[in-house]
């Protein structure tokens, strides 16, 4: 029997995972360092101007009154961003308010990223350049060219730039020094085919490589995990020789050091996701696979250094303990009709999973205590590693922007006037 167009659901998971908050998915991996909220900054909308306020509200400041952007990035004094999600021009402004307009940073580009002071960029001819993020745009330089404009990958962290390339006539992952000295390394014969699907740990970056990327309607055994050394970007293989299900993969998720799929997943009607269907089953990165939930998942993370959060078929909130590639104990967080999961590191640790639904925004601690930051009446949120605590819109009182500590206290009111997003947040 011929299966539902696999590409339609690929696309979908990735653009929920992006609009619903942006943590790091076009800057650059995590500091080392927490903040504390006088160190970090907030940017928002509101009708139009964009304003920052430090994030224990003490200063606020109006940064450009004419104002209409998306998935902003931060590298040097410069805010880069596009009008609308399908722009390829790269635009820019100071972080302090000092230009009435914003000005022309790059045009044709299809992807970007901020990492370290940097903004990198790729254009529609498959050139990677690298600019420092307070310079002119005539200082960007070209550091590698033949990316795969189909897959436009762009990821860099720890020195190297991770891309889609071509290499005669197919595409492979790659990896390049991100100041553009060196060669290439080609790092697996096929392609990344979004941020989603590239997990950063301390020793090492890894990636669930589609092998067959060009299969746009079956779901096949295609998926390998590969990891790579953050020094040379050189690859290793996890499951070379027992490959994932494309569908089972890409309706997964990464929890710490393991990729966590849905076995025996399958396409309804509507082209999207029948979670009624299929198991959860977690791959490690030595090549061990284990039954997780006896559901699939709708949505995975993970909190402390051994535990896996998950939404189920159902909607429900579980913590899975795991040891020695098994699941040693399950604990239900008697949570109901929540459909997203995103963890929060601090020094290079999950120490926050957070969890929202239509009825209402948790926090769940490394102990799995679980805390309500708010009801019903949230509407939107927005975090970053190493800053303590969520920022969030509160639908109930006038849309205005508030603080919470991850145990749901020292709540906050941060703006006397509505917002439409929360665009970044920053530390300084």
């Amino acid at each position: 029997m011929k299966k539902k167009p696999a590409f339609l659901q690929r696309a979908l998971c990735t653009l929920l995972l992006l609009s619903f908050v942006a943590v790091g998915a076009l800057s650059g991996g995590t500091n080392t360092q927490a903040a504390s909220l006088s160190q970090s900054t907030v940017y928002y909308d509101s009708d139009g101007v964009l304003y920052k306020v430090s994030g224990d509200g003490s200063q606020t400041t109006e940064v450009l009154l004419d104002f209409e952007g998306v998935d902003m990035v931060a590298a040097g004094s410069y805010l880069y961003y596009t009008q609308t999600p399908t722009s390829s021009t790269l635009l820019r402004v100071p972080n302090d308010g000092s230009s009435d307009a914003a000005e022309t940073f790059a045009t044709d580009v299809i992807n970007y990223y901020a990492d370290n002071g940097f903004i990198y960029y790729l254009d529609s001819k498959g050139n990677i350049y690298r600019a420092n993020g307070d310079q002119a745009a005539s200082s960007a330089t070209k550091i590698t060219e033949k990316a795969d404009t189909d897959f436009p990958l762009l990821v860099v962290t720890k020195g190297r730039v991770y891309y889609n390339s071509l290499i005669n006539g197919k595409t492979w992952v790659a990896s390049k020094a991100s100041n553009g000295t060196g060669s290439v390394q080609s790092l697996a014969k096929g392609a990344v085919e979004g941020p989603h699907f590239v997990n950063f740990t301390k020793n090492e970056i890894q990636l669930m490589v589609n092998t067959n990327p060009d299969e746009r309607y079956y779901s096949t055994n295609a998926i390998v995990m590969y990891k790579a050394n953050y020094n040379t970007g050189k690859g290793t293989a996890v499951n070379a020789k027992a490959k994932l299900d494309v569908n089972a993969v890409y309706s997964g998720g990464w929890s710490s050091n393991l990729y966590v799929y849905n076995n025996g997943i399958s396409l309804d009607t509507d082209k999207e996701y029948n979670y009624t269907k299929g198991k959860a089953y977690a791959l490690t990165t030595s090549g061990k696979t284990f039954l997780l939930h006896s559901k699939s998942v709708r949505e995975v993370s993970s909190v402390g250094s051994d535990k896996v959060v998950i939404i189920d078929a159902d909607k429900k909130a579980y913590a899975k303990t795991v040891t020695a590639a098994k699941v040693s104990k399950t604990t239900n967080l008697n949570l109901s009709n929540v459909t997203y999961i995103l963890n929060q590191y601090m020094n290079d640790k999950a120490e926050v999973a957070y969890i929202s639904g239509k009825n209402g925004l948790y926090a769940v601690s490394t102990e799995l205590k679980v805390s309500k930051i708010a009801g019903e009446e949230w509407d939107a949120f927005h975090f970053r590693n190493d800053v303590p605590g969520i920022f969030y819109i509160h639908a109930s009182d006038e849309y205005r922007l508030y603080y919470s500590a991850a145990n749901g206290k020292g709540q906050k009111v941060l703006s006397d006037i509505f917002l439409d997003d929360i665009l970044l947040i920053t530390p300084n």
